[in-house]
């Protein structure tokens, strides 16, 4: 009996191997993956130097003092807290001539001028993913992070309270910050400073707690940057708004080269000043600081701030190096090659149009990018009614405009991260009037309230102009853009620590940026440049802003650029989709697990699945809800988590959604 069985097994696999012949290796212009330190790494065009140094460079952000921090013990696991971080979903560190303190991966140390140090976050702590597939971990550059912000922050509180709430605890801390022969007057002016950090630290935590839970893998990026700068920079408590509008982290490859960035779409993207002054603002997000007064006058028309924008502009320079990850078929299973090819073919039917594909063998200067309005407007040619519209989306939401004829929805996907972007109000306080950039150069000074997106706007512009102003060797590393040379590799590396010293050179006086007919110098004509994408100068800049308007006109092209602002803001990008199997989950807020669901209708979705792991599932590539480690239940039912939306694969067949799927592997 067992002959016969064993017979017919051997019989059966001999007639699969003619039947099927083993699938020759798929060819792609990439190196294969590399092992380091038990890590698999993708060839994404970046080397290990490039990639440490991307991981630990400071970018100005500040959370606490960089020796309280490493002093610091968890009180639930009894370790120092610097080892809990990758509890909170992190990727832990290697060990580096860039690390030499083993931090987690985007957790760095930046210095002031005064040589105080502080722990800080920076890109790669969000944009820096790891993917668990077979048994294998491969890290992804640019890509999720399974960091659970909100944990982290609330942990750190909770460390810190914990310390001066419990003699023992502050003993041990105050021994490692102090020495263990301290006098007790230096431990009680140390624990007067932590106390008073508690204080502030646990109010900003209240005020970053979400009535929606984000989970790892998101956060309100919008809603924690307007209130780090309307309510702790302006010191307007009534400023604070619950962040309810999570959304994931977008993946980094691509987006330098994208005209438009955010989900949104809500910041340019069009030349070097504008792409520091996105990054400026992710900074001041993340913990860095921003002294909001009026400025000193025409000389010193600008904010202090602790941006790096020297450390930004090369951080960018990088990431357009960046590409995509390829699927890694020697790790993840191979791609199915006939599959793929009729995949292919329903791609460019019903993808391409919104997907563009961007070649893996070409180099490319920009990211195709399409804007999918979430409304049709009643009278979209009517800026009045436009406006008005929008007036009823904010005060009483969007069903009410839909009832009321206003709108129709265009693109069903959650709307909540757009209106909150754009409805928000703040005041402006100290800041009211002021005009970032100076109206010679095309700003308009702050309303009280004003949206606080303009607020935003106005803090990094004004930050950035402090940056340059204090250090004007950035214009020319500026205009350097991919000429620009390896920072790991040049003399500019020495800022890697967040030394902050100055250039050495005078600071720049902004007089000629605010006052028409101050003599320019060659450094104002170069800034000029940056700031208009093209070669104008100052003067030119002034003299077109020179033109006659009455205020009838005026009022008008307001009311006109009002109403095209809110039309085009009011929508989600789609954006070109290599690498797009590494960056689960799908859609703006993270609310569909894997690529198979994003084919289906939405009432095929999943209502409900856990994720917070690093576990993939290679077959309908996305998270793995099934993972030991995937904790945290994502609920599409609760506000801002909505999984609607993208049902264009609702009209395919289950056949042809898995073809599309083997395509989408390739990207």
């Amino acid at each position: 009996m067992k002959a016969t069985l064993f017979a017919a097994a051997l019989g059966s696999l001999l007639l699969t191997a003619c039947a099927e012949q083993p699938q020759q290796p798929r060819p792609v212009s990439v190196k294969p993956p590399s092992q380091i330190d038990g890590i698999w790494y993708l060839d994404q065009n970046w080397t290990q130097d490039a990639r440490q140094w991307y991981y630990n460079t400071t970018q100005g952000s500040q959370i606490i003092r960089y020796d309280w921090f490493m002093a610091l013990q968890d009180p639930q696991t009894k370790e120092p807290f610097v080892k809990s971080v990758t509890r909170y979903g992190y990727t832990a560190g290697s060990a580096s001539k860039w690390n030499p303190d083993l931090l987690p991966v985007g957790f760095v140390k930046d210095t002031d001028p005064d040589k105080t140090e502080w722990i800080g976050m920076t890109c790669a702590s969000c944009h820096t993913g790891d993917v668990r597939v077979n048994g294998k971990t491969l890290r992804v550059d640019g890509a999720v992070t399974t960091g659970d912000l909100y944990g982290f922050i609330s942990g750190l509180s909770g460390a810190v309270h914990a310390t001066v709430t419990d003699n023992a605890a502050f003993e041990a801390f105050a021994a490692k910050i102090l020495g263990p022969n301290a006098i007790d007057a230096k431990k009680i002016a140390l624990f007067n400073q932590l106390k008073a950090f508690d204080a502030s630290f646990a109010t900003f935590v209240a005020q970053s707690t979400p009535d929606t839970p984000w989970g790892p893998m998101r956060t309100d990026a919008f809603g924690m940057i307007f209130n780090r700068v309307s309510v702790i920079d302006l010191n307007l408590p009534k400023n604070n708004r619950a962040p309810n509008a999570p959304v994931s982290y977008p993946y980094l490859w691509d987006a330098p080269h994208q005209p438009w960035v955010q989900w949104n779409g809500l910041l340019a993207n069009d030349n070097s000043f504008e792409a520091l002054g996105r990054n400026a603002g992710e900074v001041l997000g993340v913990f860095g600081k921003i002294t909001l007064t009026p400025p000193k006058g025409a000389a010193h028309y600008y904010y202090n701030s602790t941006v790096r924008g020297q450390n930004l502009v090369a951080m960018e320079n990088q990431l357009r190096k960046l590409r995509s990850p390829v699927w890694p078929d020697s790790i993840a299973g191979n791609v199915d090659i006939v599959k793929a090819a009729a995949g292919q073919d329903i791609y460019k039917q019903n993808c391409e149009s919104c997907h563009a594909l961007l070649p893996r063998d070409m180099t490319y200067t920009t990211a195709p990018i399409s804007m999918i309005p979430l409304f049709n407007w009643a009278k979209p040619d009517d800026p009045k009614a436009v406006i008005a519209a929008f007036g009823m989306i904010c005060a009483k939401g969007v069903d009410a405009a839909v009832e009321a004829k206003m709108v129709t929805v265009n693109y069903a996907s959650d709307p909540k991260m757009a209106v909150d972007a754009l409805c928000r109000q703040s005041a402006t306080g100290a800041i009211a009037g002021v005009a970032m950039p100076p109206k010679l150069l095309g700003g308009t000074p702050l309303k009280d309230p004003d949206l606080a997106a303009t607020l935003l706007a106005n803090a990094v512009i004004g930050a950035v102009f402090g940056d340059i102003a204090k250090n004007p060797e950035l214009i020319g590393d500026l205009l350097l853009g991919d000429d620009a040379p390896a920072p790991w590799a040049s003399a500019s590396s020495a800022n890697w620590s967040g030394s902050g010293k100055a250039s050495g050179k005078k600071t720049m006086d902004t007089t000629p940026l605010v006052t028409p007919g101050a003599k320019t110098t060659d450094q104002h004509r170069k800034l000029a440049t940056i700031l208009t994408g093209a070669a104008k100068t100052v003067s030119t800049v002034k003299e077109a802003n020179k033109t006659p308007m009455s205020k009838v006109d005026a009022a008008a092209k307001a009311e006109q650029d009002l109403a095209d602002t809110i039309k085009r803001l009011l929508a989600y990008k789609a954006r070109p989709l290599d690498g797009v199997w590494a960056t689960a989950p799908y859609m703006h807020n993270g609310s569909v697990p894997n690529l198979y669901e994003m084919l289906l209708p939405v009432a095929d979705r999943s209502p409900v699945f856990k994720m917070g792991t690093i576990a993939i599932d290679p077959v309908k590539v996305g998270v793995d809800s099934k993972a030991a480690d995937a904790t945290f239940l994502f609920d599409t039912a609760k506000p801002g988590n909505r999984n609607t939306g993208h049902e264009f694969g609702a009209s395919l067949t289950d056949a042809q959604r898995w073809q599309l799927l083997e395509y989408l592997k390739t990207l």
